[in-house]
């Protein structure tokens, strides 16, 4: 699973936004930005970590509980989904 080609995360005004590039500018309507950990599961969207990897890092980087961050990490990526924004 991965973020599709044409969409990119910029820091602006110290905020985390995806921006989309290319023929993706054209179908996406809108903004998205994320705080520092949303950001960081971004960037680990990217066809070499598991969904289950990914957990585990947010665990250990934010020392919350297994459950907690497996509910949030896949919300996360089923909005990112429903917005378009990931391949599987």
């Amino acid at each position: 699973m991965k973020i599709k080609e044409g969409y990119i995360l910029k820091s602006v005004a110290g905020s985390n936004v995806v921006i989309a590039t290319g023929t993706e500018r054209m179908d996406f309507n809108g903004i998205i930005t994320f705080n520092d950990t949303g950001a960081e599961i971004f960037n680990m969207l990217n066809g070499i970590y598991t969904v289950d990897e990914i957990i585990e890092k947010i665990v250990k980087d934010y020392d919350i509980p297994y459950e907690t961050a497996k509910t949030d990490v896949e919300n996360l990526i089923e909005k990112m989904k429903k917005q378009g924004l990931i391949e599987e």
